[in-house]
C-alpha cells in the first residue's frame, strides 16, 4: 500500500442507570474475579477458581474498548481470539471469519446466554482465513446488547457437543434497569470509508422481579478501497483507474435484539433472541472490452462486476428456569436461521450476447437450527469429598440447509455461442467450432485458431444453478453427565462425558477429566485432558458453486463446487464426510494476589480428519481426472465450460501447541477511585501431521496444495 489512510473517529456516549466504578480495591478485585457460567455448572466459581481457562470480558471493558462491533470487541481484548478482514471474497465481506487459538471458525461454539447459537449459512471458499468453514456471524449480535462475555479456552465437546474443539464463546445479555446511547463517525484522509454507528439500549421492570432489554443498532459504511491504480496489464483502454476493491466494502445493517424475563410460579420465564439485517456491495476481478466474458456494446472499457449481498440472520430462545427440591431445572427451544442472498448489480453473461441483462438474482442460502435442551443440577453430599455437584442433561437438535436457485440468466448459457473477438464466425449461434481466432492480441493473422465460445453465467458471481436446489435437515440426540467433586481443601476435580448419535453419520462419546489443586491460597495448579469431536457443518455437506478464479497462471477460469456425495465427487474417488476427532491436552498455574491476578496455560490439541476445501482439480491433471471432466462436461451439464472443481473432505491431521498470558493489575487512586490494568500474551504454532487423499486419482497435494498448507 503506498499511501496509509488516517482514520478519524469522533465517539458520543450517553449512559443511564449503568453500575458505576467503585473506589477501594474491592471494587477492583469484583472486577478482575467476576462468576463464571461457562466451563462449569458449580455456582460461584470465579475465573482464576475455575478448572479451566476462562476469560470474562466485563461491561466496562467492552465500553472502555472503543470497538463497535462485537468480533472486533473480542480481538481487541481476547488473547487467543483473531479476526480477519476479507476483500473480493463474494459474502465474507459481510461475515469475516474469526479464529480461536487458530483453530477453524466453525471448531468454536458460540452460546448466547449459555444457548448454543446457529451457524451463518455461508461457507467460505475463497483464499481467505477460515477457508472451507462456516462459524457464527459474531456481528449480528449489538454490541449494546452484551453485558459481559466469557471465554472458555479449552476443548469442551464432552459439556457442550459439537464445534466446541477450540472452546466455547458464551455472550451474556444485560439485563435488569439501565440504558445507554452511543454514536461514532470515522473517515479517512483520502475522503473515503465514511461510517456512521451508532446504538441504543433500554431495560426497564415489569412485573415482580422482572425485566426486559431491548437494543437497536444501525451501521452505514462507504466502501475503503486501497487498490493500485492499474491497466490490467495493458488490457484496460483508457488510464489507469482503480479496476478492484482491496480495503473494505459498502455496508449497511440493522439490529435489534431483546433480552427479557419474569418470574411465573415459583421459577422463571425467559426469552432472548434477535433480528439483524445487512446489505453489502463488493467488486470481482476485471474483464477485458475483448474478453471472452464481456462485450464492448455493454461495457466499451471493459467491466468490473459488482456483487451485492443481503444476509438477514433472526433468533429467538424460550425457556423456563424452577426448582424441585434439590435439582435445579432448565428447559428451553432456541431457535435460529441465517439466510444469506446474492445478486448481481453489475455483470454480463456473454452468452446471451450484446443485449446481455446487467443485473440478476443469484439465489440464496439458508442455514436453520431447532434446539430442545434439559439441564438439571445439584448439589451431592459424598463422604469422601467436602463438596459436589451433579449436572445431568438431554439435547435434540435438527440443523436444516436449503440453497435455492437463482434466475436463469445468472447462471446459464444463452444462445449465442461465438465471443466478440471471434472473427471468423458466421452465425454465432452455430457449432462452437465455427468460432475460432485468426488474428493474434494485436489484430495480427495467425496460423493457429483457437476454438473457444462464450463463457455461460454471470461475471463476477454466477448464480446457483436448479440441479443445486436442496432443502435437507438432519437430527441429533445427546445426553451428558457433568460431576465436579471438592475432595480437599486444595484439590478439585471434574470429570464430564456425553453421547451424542447423527442420523448422518452415526454416534459419538466423548469424556473430559479436569483438576485443580491449590499450593496456598493464591497459586494452585490447574489441568484438563479431554477428547472432542466437530460433526461436518450442513454447508460442508450441502454446499454447491460455479465461481470465477485466478488460476495458476493468472488467467480467469470456472470453478465448481461439487457436493461430496455427489456422483462426480464420487467417480474423482471422493467419499460422503465424517465427523473430525480431537484429543486436548492444557496446563496452567493461576495467581491470584492482592493487587494482581495471573493465569498461565499452555495446550497441546491433535484433531484428527480435519475437513478442508480442496484445491483446483482440473481436468488436465491427469487422464483419469479428465475422463471424469468430459462425462459431465456437456451443454447444460455440471462442468460445462468447467476448468476446475472443488470438493470439500476429510484430508488432514493437525496440532496445535501454544500458550496463553493473562494479567491483572489493579491500583487505588488518592482520589478514591482506581485503575485496572490487563496485559494478554497469545502465541501457537500448528503442524500437519498428515496429509491424505481418499482419492486415487486426485493426489494430495492438489487437494491440499502448499499454498494451503
Amino acid at each position: 500500500m503506498k499511501r496509509t489512510p488516517i482514520a478519524c473517529m469522533v465517539a458520543l456516549a450517553a449512559t443511564y442507570g449503568m453500575p458505576a466504578l467503585a473506589a477501594g480495591q474491592q471494587a477492583a478485585n469484583q472486577e478482575i474475579e467476576e462468576v463464571i457460567t461457562i466451563g462449569t455448572r458449580t455456582p460461584g466459581r470465579t475465573a482464576t477458581e475455575s478448572l479451566v481457562p476462562v476469560d470474562v470480558i466485563s461491561e466496562n471493558a467492552i465500553l472502555n474498548s472503543g470497538a463497535v462491533d462485537t468480533a472486533d470487541m473480542l480481538r481487541r481484548l481476547a488473547p487467543s481470539f483473531n479476526m480477519n478482514n476479507t476483500t473480493t471474497s463474494d459474502g465474507q465481506d459481510l461475515m469475516r471469519p474469526a479464529t480461536l487459538r487458530s483453530m477453524g471458525p466453525d471448531q468454536v461454539l458460540v452460546l448466547v446466554n449459555g444457548k448454543r447459537r446457529h451457524q451463518q449459512a455461508l461457507v467460505a471458499v475463497q483464499e481467505n482465513v477460515g477457508r472451507g468453514s462456516a462459524g457464527t456471524d459474531l456481528s449480528a449480535i449489538p454490541l449494546s446488547a452484551i453485558a459481559r462475555v466469557e471465554i472458555l479456552r479449552d476443548g469442551a465437546a464432552a459439556q457442550y457437543g459439537s464445534d466446541a474443539i477450540a472452546g466455547v464463546i458464551n455472550i451474556i445479555l444485560k439485563d435488569g434497569e439501565q440504558g445507554n446511547v452511543w454514536a461514532q463517525y470515522r473517515t479517512t484522509d483520502v475522503g473515503d470509508g465514511d461510517t456512521w454507528k451508532a446504538g441504543a439500549h433500554v431495560g426497564f421492570d415489569i412485573g415482580d422481579g422482572g425485566s426486559i432489554n431491548l437494543t437497536y443498532e444501525r451501521v452505514d459504511q462507504d466502501p475503503m478501497n486501497r487498490a493500485t491504480k492499474t491497466d490490467w496489464f495493458g488490457a484496460y483502454p483508457g488510464e489507469p483507474t482503480e479496476l478492484l476493491l482491496i480495503g473494505e466494502s459498502k455496508v449497511e445493517s440493522d439490529s435489534f435484539f431483546l433480552n427479557a424475563m419474569l418470574p411465573v410460579a415459583g421459577g422463571e420465564l425467559y426469552a432472548f433472541g434477535g433480528y439483524t439485517n445487512k446489505e453489502g456491495e463488493s467488486k470481482g476481478f476485471y474483464r477485458p472490452p475483448s474478453d471472452d466474458r464481456n462485450w464492448s456494446a455493454l461495457y466499451p472499457l471493459g467491466v468490473t462486476p459488482e456483487l451485492g449481498t443481503e444476509t438477514e440472520d433472526t433468533s429467538l430462545a424460550v425457556g423456563y428456569r424452577f426448582s424441585t427440591g434439590d435439582w435445579n431445572h432448565d428447559v428451553s427451544l432456541n431457535w435460529g436461521e441465517n439466510q444469506f442472498e446474492f445478486r448481481n448489480i453489475k455483470s454480463v453473461n456473454a452468452s446471451y450476447g450484446p443485449t446481455s441483462p446487467t443485473k440478476a438474482n443469484d439465489g440464496s442460502l439458508t442455514n436453520e437450527q431447532l434446539v430442545l435442551n434439559y439441564d438439571t443440577v445439584r448439589s451431592i453430599d459424598l463422604e469422601f469429598a467436602k463438596s459436589a455437584s451433579l449436572a445431568l442433561g438431554a439435547e435434540w437438535r435438527q440443523d436444516g440447509y436449503e440453497q435455492e436457485a437463482g434466475d436463469q440468466v445468472s447462471w446459464g448459457r444463452g444462445p449465442v455461442l461465438c465471443a466478440e473477438s471471434f472473427v471468423d464466425s458466421v452465425d454465432p449461434a452455430k457449432d462452437p467450432a465455427t468460432c475460432v481466432y485468426n488474428i493474434d492480441g494485436d489484430g495480427n493473422p495467425t496460423d493457429a485458431p483457437v476454438t473457444a465460445v462464450t463463457a455461460p453465467g454471470m461475471q463476477g458471481f454466477a448464480g446457483y444453478r436448479p440441479d443445486s436446489e436442496i432443502d435437507t435437515d438432519r437430527e441429533s440426540y445427546a445426553v451428558y453427565a457433568d460431576i465436579e467433586i471438592q475432595l480437599t481443601e486444595e484439590f478439585t476435580t471434574g470429570f464430564a462425558a456425553r453421547y451424542e448419535d447423527y442420523s448422518d453419520f452415526g454416534d459419538t462419546t466423548n469424556i473430559k477429566l479436569t483438576g485443580r489443586y491449590a499450593f496456598t491460597d493464591r497459586l494452585a495448579l490447574r489441568g484438563a485432558l479431554s477428547t472432542g469431536f466437530r460433526a461436518p457443518g450442513v454447508q460442508q455437506q450441502f454446499f454447491t458453486q460455479r465461481s470465477i478464479t485466478i488460476d495458476g497462471s493468472g488467467q480467469l477460469a470456472d470453478t465448481v463446487t461439487i457436493r461430496p456425495d455427489s456422483q462426480v465427487a464420487s467417480d474423482l474417488g471422493f467419499q460422503e464426510l465424517s465427523e473430525e476427532t480431537s484429543v486436548s491436552y492444557s496446563l496452567g498455574l493461576t495467581y491470584n494476589g492482592d493487587n494482581f491476578t495471573s493465569t498461565l496455560d499452555i495446550y497441546d490439541i491433535h484433531i484428527d480428519d480435519r475437513i478442508v476445501f480442496s484445491g483446483n482439480i482440473n481436468q488436465g491433471l491427469n487422464a483419469d481426472v479428465g475422463a471424469v471432466f468430459a462425462n459431465y462436461g456437456g451443454a447444460d451439464e455440471v462442468l460445462d465450460g468447467v476448468a476446475n472443481v472443488s470438493v470439500f473432505t476429510n484430508a488432514i491431521d493437525t496440532r496445535t501447541q501454544g500458550l496463553d498470558w493473562v494479567n491483572s493489575w489493579d491500583f487505588d487512586l488518592d482520589s478514591g477511585s482506581s485503575v485496572i490494568l490487563e496485559a494478554t500474551f497469545h502465541m501457537n504454532n500448528t503442524t500437519i501431521e498428515s496429509l491424505n487423499s481418499q482419492s486415487s486419482i486426485v493426489p494430495i497435494d492438489t487437494v491440499y496444495d502448499k499454498s494451503q498448507q
